[in-house]
């Protein structure tokens, strides 16, 4: 078992998501609309997509790096496989209305290989919502400034050679990162935060007072 599959497999271990308790999934529904068929990217234990089954009935397929979180996806009732995504996603062209990428982005090694899988995937019409954290935050951009490193956006405490997350973004990196994989529209932007002092001005800078980025793309 390679050390990536390793951390992950600990990852989920004993490990319970509500759906609410993520500031980002209540975002999430604006996003897909009934009827549709989405792929979950990293799905983990299926918490959104037991919910967008459940709440919006969209018909929701998973797939994760771990056993253990497809093994918890699938007692909440969502099909999901086990599938590395940087590998080759094991779907016919044209396959789904929607791809769900959420907060996997930054884990990779090679995103740009995912993104091209995630095309292939997609119907000619078809949707990417991705989700990552923003590292144009303001936050972010002061703890950098004081600080001469980069923050640690996982919240775990640890020194930077043990964080998960190897790859930062912010909207400006996301929508040239999209255009050069052939995604022709950015058609939503929202930027999430759970912070008070952010929210009343969400709205007028997404890229500036959202700690999170949800970006909805299409082909």
């Amino acid at each position: 078992m390679n050390t990536i599959k390793q951390h992950y497999e600990k990852y989920w271990q004993d490990r319970e998501d509500a759906f609410t308790s993520y500031e980002r999934n209540l975002v999430l529904p604006g996003f897909f609309q009934k009827g549709e068929h989405v792929l979950d990217l990293a799905c983990g234990d299926g918490t959104v997509a037991s919910f967008l089954q459940e709440k919006l009935n969209i018909k929701v397929i998973g797939v994760d790096i771990s056993n253990t979180a497809i093994k918890q996806a699938g007692k909440n009732g969502v099909e999901a496989y086990v599938v590395d995504a940087e590998g080759n996603l094991p779907f016919k062209d044209n396959t789904f209305d929607v791809v769900f990428w959420g907060d996997n982005i930054e884990h990779l090694f090679d995103p740009f290989q995912t993104l091209k899988e995630i095309k292939r995937v997609l119907k000619s019409d078809g949707r990417l919502v991705l989700s990552c954290p923003n590292m144009g935050y303001w936050r972010y951009r002061l703890y950098y400034f004081l600080n001469g490193q980069l923050p640690d956006t996982e919240w775990t405490g640890l020194p930077p050679w043990a964080w998960s997350h190897i790859r930062f973004f912010n909207i400006s990196i996301l929508k040239l990162f999209l255009k050069e994989a052939g995604f022709k529209k950015i058609t939503k932007v929202v930027g999430v935060s759970k912070r008070k002092i952010d929210q009343s001005l969400l709205n007028i800078s997404p890229s500036l007072f959202g700690m999170i980025t949800v970006i909805e793309a299409s082909l």
